[in-house]
Formats: C-alpha cells, sequence, structure tokens
C-alpha cells in the first residue's frame, strides 16, 4: 500500500511534466525563431520561476478549431461564471471570518487543555501511556487522541496530514492549477488576447503555475475584464461538480464489492489518531470486545451502533469474562488510587514496580469478588471471553476494570486492544461495507486522488476569489467597482498593440540581444496610474486618447477596495496566527 501511494503518483506527475515539456518543444517549431529558448529561469527573492513562451499560441489554436457558433456559447459559459465568481467572493469573506473565529476557539480550548495536563502531570506524574506489541498477542494503543482544530484545516505534511500522501497532494495540486490556469487562457482567448507566458513557480517551497498576459487586457471593458479574473476559479467549480456528479452517480461503485458479511472495512483513519498505525485503509475488522460486525437485516450498522451506545463494559455481557488460576491472580500486585483519583473509582497500576503496561482486572464471582489486581492485558483479552462463573474453583473469573476504558478490536490478523474513549474510535475511524476490486491498492489510491482533487478545486475556487493580493478576487473586484467609473471613450482592443505598463527591463536577455521589454501585466495592490503607454521599439510613447482601461479610480470606490482587501489580508493572516499556535501547542 505505501508503495502504491507513493510510486503511481510519483510517476504520473513525472510523465504530466514531460507531456508539458513535449508541447512546449512541439510548439517552439513553429516560433519565428528556432534559436530561442524553451524553458527559461527567472530567480526573484524566494520565488523560482520556469517559464516558456512556446506555449501562448496553444489556447488560440484549440479555439480556432470551433466554429463560431460554438465560440459564442463558450463565452455565454464564461459570463455565467461572472455570476458565480461574485457569489464565491461574498461566500469566501464570509467563510474566511468562520474559519478565523473557529480556529481561535480551538486556541482557546487549547489553551486550557494544555493548562490542565501540566496541573495533572504536576499531582500524578507522567499520564500518557505507551503503545507496544507483543509477538503472536494484541497491538495496544494505550490513549486516544485530540482531534485538531476545528474550521478549516491547512494540509502540512507531517502535521496535519501523513508525509506519505505528498505525492497525490502535489499531483493534486499541479492537476487543478493547469485546470485553473487554462480556464484564464482560454477567456483571454475569446477576446483575442494571447498570454506572453506560462510559468512553473516555487516560492519558499510552495509550488505554483500562472499564465502572464500582455497589458493590452487594460483595454478591455469590465465585463470582460470580470470574464477573464472568474475564468480560472469558474473552471475549479466545474471541476469540483464533475467529481461530485460522478461520485453521486455511483460510477465510484463499478470497482468496489460488498463485504457486509465479513465484517467492516476499514476506509481512512485519522492522521493524529494513535489507531493510524495499527489499522490501514482495506483492513477489515470483525469484531468489537464480543459484538460481531457482520451487517444484518436488524443491526445494519454495528460499528456505529455499538460504538454510540451507552456501554460501559468491555466484554458487552456482564456474565462473561475470563477464566484464570486463583493462585496465579492472587499472586500479582495490587493496584494502588492516587490522590487525584481517590473517589473516581480509577484504579491506578502505573506507579507499580513491575510494568506501566499491566491495568486492573477484576474478580467477578466466588471468595474473590471484587478483587483487583494489575495484570499483563495481551495474553488474557487476545482470546474470546466465556461464560462465568468458570466450571472449577481453582479458576478466577475475571475481567478489565470499566475504568480502564478498553476497547477490544477484532481484525482478521489479531485482536486490538485500544484504551480510551470510544467516541474517539467512531470519529477517527471511518468504515465501509466495501472493499476494492481488483489492484486494490491502485482504487484506494485512485479515492484519495479524486478526494484530494475535490478539495483542492473548491478550495482553489474560494481562496482565488478572496481579494487578497495577486488574486483573481483582487482584479474581480477592481473590474467591479471600475464598471461605471471609466473615463473617457471606448476604443477597441487590438492584440497586434501591447501596451506596457511601466514593464521595461534593460537588462540583457540571455543571448546577448540588447534590452528586451516585458509585455506581462504585473497586477499590484495600490498601483492606482493614470496614463497608458504603448511601447514602440525601445521607446514609450502616451496614447493620445484614454483608453476603456483602469481609468481614473474615484476616491471612495478606492476606499471601498483597499478596505475590502486589507480586510481579506487580516482575517488570513489571523487565521494562519492561529493555526501555528494550536500546532505549537500540539508539539508541546
Amino acid at each position: 500500500m505505501l508503495s502504491t501511494l507513493n510510486v503511481l503518483p510519483t510517476t504520473l506527475l513525472m510523465f504530466l511534466i514531460a507531456t508539458i515539456h513535449y508541447l512546449a518543444s512541439h510548439s517552439h517549431s513553429t516560433q519565428s525563431d528556432p534559436t530561442e529558448k524553451i524553458w527559461n529561469v527567472e530567480r526573484t527573492g524566494l520565488m523560482i520561476s520556469l517559464y516558456t513562451s512556446t506555449l501562448n499560441n496553444l489556447p488560440q489554436s484549440l479555439l480556432n478549431k470551433l466554429n463560431i457558433k460554438l465560440a459564442r456559447r463558450l463565452k455565454a459559459i464564461y459570463n455565467a461564471g461572472i455570476g458565480f465568481g461574485l457569489l464565491g467572493m461574498m461566500i469566501a469573506l464570509g467563510g474566511s471570518c468562520w474559519a478565523t473565529m473557529s480556529v481561535w476557539k480551538s486556541v482557546l480550548e487549547e489553551v486550557n487543555l494544555h493548562t490542565l495536563e501540566k496541573v495533572q502531570q504536576g499531582s500524578a506524574g507522567n499520564i500518557v501511556k505507551r503503545a507496544y506489541t507483543e509477538n503472536g498477542g494484541a497491538d495496544v494503543v494505550m490513549e486516544g487522541s485530540r482531534d485538531f482544530a476545528g474550521g478549516l484545516q491547512p494540509l502540512i505534511p507531517g502535521l496535519t496530514m501523513p508525509w506519505r500522501h505528498l505525492p497525490t497532494l502535489a499531483l493534486a495540486l499541479m492537476v487543478n492549477q493547469l485546470i485553473h490556469e487554462f480556464g484564464h487562457a482560454v477567456s483571454a482567448a475569446l477576446d483575442d488576447i494571447q498570454p506572453s507566458r506560462f510559468s512553473f513557480s516555487l516560492y519558499a517551497g510552495i509550488p505554483s503555475m500562472m499564465v502572464s498576459f500582455p497589458s493590452n487586457i487594460d483595454t478591455l471593458d469590465p465585463n470582460a475584464k470580470m470574464r477573464l479574473a472568474t475564468s480560472g476559479p469558474f473552471h475549479n467549480l466545474l471541476t469540483w461538480f464533475f467529481i461530485w456528479l460522478l461520485t453521486f452517480g455511483g460510477v465510484g461503485k463499478l470497482f468496489w464489492y460488498d463485504r457486509s458479511n465479513e465484517g467492516m472495512v476499514v476506509k481512512e483513519v485519522h492522521w493524529n489518531s494513535p489507531l493510524y498505525s495499527h489499522l490501514t485503509p482495506g483492513s477489515v475488522l470483525t469484531h468489537l470486545d464480543d459484538v460481531p460486525l457482520s451487517a444484518t437485516p436488524s443491526s445494519p450498522d454495528p460499528w456505529s451502533e455499538y460504538l454510540s451506545s451507552d456501554i460501559t463494559d468491555n466484554v458487552g455481557d456482564e456474565g462473561r469474562g475470563w477464566c484464570m488460576d486463583k493462585t496465579t491472580f492472587l499472586s500479582q500486585p495490587e493496584p494502588s488510587q492516587s490522590s487525584s483519583e481517590i473517589g473516581s473509582g480509577k484504579m491506578d497500576c502505573r506507579d507499580n514496580s513491575t510494568s506501566s503496561e499491566r491495568i486492573a482486572f477484576q474478580s467477578t464471582h466466588g471468595l474473590t469478588k471484587g478483587s483487583y489486581r494489575c495484570l499483563n492485558p495481551l495474553p488474557i483479552l487476545n482470546i474470546k471471553s466465556t461464560k462465568c462463573p468458570c466450571p472449577d474453583s481453582r479458576w478466577v473469573c475475571i475481567r478489565p476494570d470499566p475504568s480502564e476504558e478498553i476497547l477490544r478490536i477484532g481484525t482478521k490478523d489479531g485482536i486490538l486492544l485500544f484504551t480510551g474513549p470510544r467516541e474517539e474510535v467512531l470519529r477517527d475511524v471511518r468504515v465501509r461495507k466495501e472493499d476494492a476490486r481488483g489492484w486494490k491498492g491502485g482504487v484506494r489510491w485512485g479515492e484519495l486522488f479524486f478526494n484530494y482533487a475535490s478539495t483542492f478545486s473548491l478550495s482553489l475556487f474560494l481562496f482565488n476569489l478572496l481579494p487578497l493580493p495577486l488574486t483573481d478576487g483582487s482584479q474581480l473586484l477592481e473590474s467591479l467597482l471600475e464598471w461605471k467609473s471609466v473615463v473617457g471613450p471606448i476604443t477597441s482592443t487590438n492584440p497586434l498593440k501591447a501596451t506596457i505598463h511601466n514593464n521595461l527591463s534593460g537588462t540583457n536577455n540571455n543571448d546577448g540581444a540588447g534590452p528586451s521589454i516585458k509585455l506581462y501585466r504585473e497586477y499590484e495592490m495600490d498601483s492606482d496610474d493614470e496614463e497608458q503607454y504603448i511601447g514602440i521599439g525601445s521607446e514609450l510613447e502616451p496614447i493620445d486618447r484614454p483608453t476603456r482601461g483602469r481609468g481614473k479610480e474615484v476616491g471612495w470606490k478606492r476606499w471601498i477596495r483597499r478596505g475590502i482587501q486589507w480586510f481579506s489580508l487580516f482575517m488570513v493572516g489571523l487565521w494562519g496566527m492561529g493555526w501555528a499556535i494550536v500546532l505549537l501547542l500540539r508539539s508541546s
């Protein structure tokens, strides 16, 4: 399973990169200058960017294969995307407030819990029991775990997700970013705007993709600008809807078959759960304590029914237990009761000098009834319970003390002992009745990939519509406020003339051919320029008449734009700070 989760996505990722390189190489042969580099590297601070201009004509080439009617319908679809984009911006702004409040609520809970644990450690010593495995016996998970904070959770390998998911996560992110940027490129091509370059960047270790456009997009009317800004997020929304449609339609059921007559199949284990290293996806669980997990008409979901019930006994039947030699039982050390637990009924075997692996067992019948001893649970609970009392007076019927909160999870390979609230097992372990067909590892990886792809598509849709610097949300907000505040007559867009907005570069290019001019538009949150220029050779000349570009922004609209942008920055920064505190408290 580990090899499938790593080898398969890595192979597909390399294939995707090779395909992009092939397309760039193939497109390069059609360029006017065959000596031009296919890929170029640019380093700026913490960002390393690999970009190419050989794919610039790809979106227009694809549109040229469509007839005029289909192209018009495609533009109408992207116009509908403006509405989804505006709705997504409002949801993203509201969601940022909800996520920030949720994480800071979790910060307060973590601080209180952290303080409580410190007090308990000071009064009762080390409260964390260890997990161990005995050859031929059962696995023991001695403590449950707290869940991570509520609200919007970041995907951080090694903290909020397992490292082995990293290749799959990278592939899902790269595919969604390609879909996103392809949306911008196609929308621009509908208005005869050709990209300046395609970039693959690495900023502080975070990969990203971007398509840059010449600054003649400033000559577009506000409606076209909004269509261009929302086209990328709209593609992500369509991707999420397509994955949801496949799931809702039951296509995935073709790759699974029913195993409910044997028990429940593990679907997923939460990364932060202590059961994560003991239960893997595809493991068949046969029983909880002595309750079988095979589904029946009277009990279609025995997993949830048992774990959510009020049963506090570890056997499920008060008349059952385990028979043990009476002399051996009475020779074992008695548990103690720490000062912090007096009155709670908690029997403590941790202070005993024998082993911290032992737990309190109680005798339930005969003259020894009510006696407690500290015993190793592995050789006892690894077998099925029997009916009490035992048939011979030389034996004593015992069972773990209910305060130990032991849950026996039966698997095909043996018994797993879990100590802690059963609600944690119900919360952290997701089970299903179906198991994968054929190549089980490949089918489960496919499900994992589509889960990440669905998460990323919806996340990119909402995050890119937040009015943050360098996001589509800022461009959408500017175009929305610009709708009726444009100064000057409307001019037609001429894609053959690239309007340059202070983007001259005085450095020589790689071929030593002299100064180069950057023909791509760079957006800044506070750039309120009032003049537009058109580049001719190495000179700049002002345009004689105003274009339907950004124009001069009305004062009150500028304040609205900046206020919303700074509010978004504040919310995202506060959310990130909250998560940093939560992770810091968890690590300690």
